[in-house]
């Protein structure tokens, strides 16, 4: 008699959220404790324990997203082992049930958790990590300067101009520099200005501006106007580039970044391989998992949990080691940043494959010392 299909699906994907989620906390608790111990010595002035709650609230928001993906692959590998060792995956193949099914419902449970790590991380953890930074350097002194995360690019390159804004105020940016060049990269023309200022018609007002021209590489004259129009195809939001973190910015304002900086002919590779990896790192847990089940499944497989949570920790190391490498390589232009991004991904579901064809073909070998059936006889 066989197990209702639904039924036994249920059962193990609630075995393996629990896993999950008990892995998760557990993660999370352990390195909580590790982080205030290190930053105990920097808890002090006013309000000093409301800012610590503050502080360890976002915090864990952002740690949980960081090792999610890890405890989500363990917890696959737990689930399995825990089977075998209550003597479930005994009866479970007792019952005629495929390996498969117990794959395609933990695997299930996992692509649901890697999709809403996707959606929380945009609706939560971005923020959480950016607060919890903005205290780290503000409320306890730690090296850093959050201030320059949300500040404009000063120096940046569109067609023949070169752009040095040094300050924003609104839609108008202040102490503003515009070089004009030749094809040899020779300067033509230079604009400073107190304030630039957008016209509705689409110009910009250039107020308290001194114009320079130059040839041969010397000032042939100097103009003094108090105020400026001048006509810049680059719009106000074409010139608010930002520094600062790719991870602490929405998928929107990633995406809108990659496009201003690459208007302006300004490095948009990390840019772009943080918006691939927003997807692509949640789901690297999908492979993940698929493996530390396949290497759980294996014949004659000892130490259960302990072997378990050894695989596991192994395949994280192996996952992050990966992440690191191929960022590396994505941002530095060695690769392209979607590839770098979704390498990792297809590298661990590569792994996963080919463990679980390894089992099958010793499933199908003959046993060493067995009598083939004679025939003829």
């Amino acid at each position: 008699m066989r197990l209702v299909p639904g039924l036994l699906t249920r059962y193990l994907a609630l075995s393996y959220v629990r896993a999950a989620i008990a892995t998760l906390f557990g993660v999370v608790a352990v390195v909580l404790v590790v982080d205030i111990a290190d930053r105990a010595y920097s808890f002090r002035g006013a309000g000093w324990f409301a800012n610590v709650v503050r502080l360890y609230a976002n915090l864990s928001v952002d740690l949980a997203y960081q090792v999610a993906p890890s405890a989500l692959l363990l917890a696959a590998g737990i689930t399995v082992s825990a089977m075998r060792q209550n003597g479930e995956l005994t009866a479970f193949h007792a019952l005629g049930n495929s390996p498969r099914r117990i794959i395609a419902a933990i695997l299930t449970a996992c692509a649901l958790g890697c999709a809403g790590l996707v959606v929380l991380n945009e609706v939560v953890v971005v923020e959480a990590a950016r607060k919890a930074d903005e205290i780290k350097a503000t409320k306890f002194r730690r090296s850093g300067d959050f201030r320059a995360y949300l500040e404009p690019q000063h120096w940046f390159r569109s067609g023949n101009r070169l752009y040095n804004l040094r300050g924003v105020d609104d839609e108008a940016f202040t102490d503003v520099s515009l070089y004009e060049l030749d094809g040899s990269f020779g300067l033509q023309r230079r604009i400073d200005a107190a304030r630039m200022v957008p016209t509705e018609d689409g110009k910009w007002l250039l107020e308290e501006a001194v114009v320079s021209r130059f040839g041969a590489g010397e000032r042939t004259a100097r103009e003094r106007h108090g105020a400026l129009r001048v006509d810049l195809p680059e719009s106000p939001e074409d010139l608010r580039v930002h520094g600062g973190k790719p991870r602490q910015m929405g998928l929107f304002a990633l995406w809108e970044q990659v496009q201003v900086r690459e208007r302006m002919g300004l490095s948009s590779l990390e840019y772009l391989h943080e918006l691939h990896n927003r997807i692509a790192y949640p789901f690297a847990a999908l492979p993940g998992a698929l493996l530390a089940i396949r290497l759980a499944l294996r014949r004659n497989r000892k130490g259960h949990l302990a072997t378990a949570l050894a695989e596991g920790i192994l395949i994280s190391l192996v996952v992050f080691s990966l992440l690191t490498v191929f960022r590396a390589l994505g941002i530095s232009g060695s690769l392209p940043p979607v590839v770098a991004a979704w390498m990792p991904v297809a590298l661990l579901g590569l792994a996963g494959v080919a463990v679980g064809g390894v089992e099958s073909w010793r499933e199908r070998r003959p046993v060493a010392g067995s009598i083939a059936p004679a025939s003829g006889v």
